[in-house]
């Protein structure tokens, strides 16, 4: 755009500068002629931006998707609204994308001519590589004069909040999780009279009951009171645990640690909401985050906001994050805990929950894999994780540049 607009300064210069020489060997009648002629086309341009300029009647307005995952495309809908008795004859805007990188952050959008009372609608593209939470915006219009040769700046404070969601991938086998007393995931019927969640059926009204729970319906049909019977709810409950430790944070961008924790971590997230468990997580990442349990598309939505903005900035361990959360984990669940190699020394202490009868499910990062150092990577991406003693664990071992749907 301003490269657009130099150019054209420097063609105007050169033609100035080439009427100068001519007007050596022209009559001064002529010259003053054309000078005068020139310069009342340019007062008139000049003048022509100031009236429109002054009149602030160009309304925009913007329209995003509001969360999108890595590497997704951002549509942006832009509405402009010329209010004003005139039109405009050249205005360019420019929308400030911070999920965007590098040049791309700034985009530039020439509308076609806006005639007075118009509407128009544009929409442009933006490529979002990086998870996080991102401010759109403010859009600033350059209004030109009719030749090119001047222009004003207007920033219109119209800002939009984009999350750009870490990337997930497709979970297709996942250790059993433990489910207490529920024959299957979902219900388990228990024929109880109270407060619990869907109608079962009817029966004989029994001394103790509560009045509100009387089919009057029913009741009168048959004579003698009858009262409603109600399903208790069962389903599976698990914990996430996981620590982005700033120690622990090997490797750069997205093949990092904290870059790897946090797709496992939102990929397990979202196939366990899939299955209608129940999910808790317990994180610390520069400061506790714990997310209690909740099931549905809303409560997945919360943990991915979180895991969207969280970052490698712990300065504790494992061990004392368990440590403060392990009475909180509930019996008959699953524990899930994401880690490197270095906290496998941990293990034996988590373990403890299996007598609440809570199953450990742990996912190792082998931690040398995300080491820049001369070695054959491919040994230390297939060498073993050693977790001898603990036998009854199958931990889902990770190293860097695994295809995790295959790991998965």
């Amino acid at each position: 755009m301003y490269k657009k607009f130099l150019g054209k300064w420097i063609l105007f210069l050169i033609l100035l500068g080439f009427s100068l020489f001519m007007s050596l060997k022209t009559p001064y009648a002529i010259f003053s002629f054309f000078f005068w002629i020139i310069l009342s086309i340019l007062i008139i341009s000049f003048s022509w931006l100031v009236l429109v300029y002054s009149c602030k009647k160009l309304y925009l307005e913007r329209r995003i998707t509001l969360k999108i995952e890595e590497d997704d495309t951002l549509e942006i809908s832009l509405s402009i609204k010329n209010k004003s008795f005139l039109p405009v004859f050249d205005v360019i805007l420019e929308d400030h994308l911070g999920c965007a990188l590098g040049q791309e952050r700034q985009k530039f959008i020439k509308p076609d001519l806006l005639m007075p009372k118009t509407d128009i609608k544009l929409t442009y593209y933006c490529l979002c590589p990086i998870r996080g939470k991102y401010k759109i915006g403010p859009l600033s219009a350059y209004f030109f004069d009719p030749l090119g040769l001047f222009y004003f700046k207007r920033i219109y404070p119209v800002y939009s909040e984009v999350y750009v969601y870490p990337r997930t991938f497709k979970i297709h086998n996942f250790p059993s999780l433990n489910r207490g007393t529920s024959p299957w995931m979902g219900v388990e019927t228990s024929r109880v009279s109270g407060d619990d969640d869907e109608f079962f059926g009817v029966r004989e009204y029994k001394r103790g009951d509560p009045l509100k729970k009387i089919h009057w319906m029913a009741s009168a049909r048959k004579n003698q009171l009858i009262v409603k019977e109600f399903q208790r709810q069962s389903f599976f409950r698990a914990t996430i645990m996981f620590n982005l430790e700033k120690e622990d944070n090997f490797g750069e961008g997205k093949e990092s640690v904290e870059e790897y924790t946090i797709k496992i971590v939102a990929s397990i997230a979202k196939y366990l909401t899939n299955l209608g468990v129940s999910i808790e997580v317990i994180s610390h990442a520069g400061e506790v985050v714990h997310i209690p349990f909740n099931k549905g598309e809303e409560h997945l939505e919360e943990i991915l906001k979180f895991l969207t903005i969280a970052r490698a900035e712990s300065r504790v361990t494992l061990l004392e994050l368990f440590a403060t959360f392990q009475r909180n984990i509930l019996e008959d669940s699953s524990l899930i805990v994401v880690m490197t190699d270095r906290n496998k020394v941990f293990l034996p202490a988590m373990l403890s929950v299996g007598v609440r009868n809570v199953s450990l499910v742990p996912v190792i990062l082998k931690s040398a894999s995300f080491l820049k150092n001369d070695f054959d990577q491919q040994d230390i991406k297939h060498d073993s994780v050693d977790i001898s003693g603990h036998l009854s664990l199958k931990p889902i071992l990770i190293a860097c540049k695994d295809n995790l749907e295959e790991k998965f």
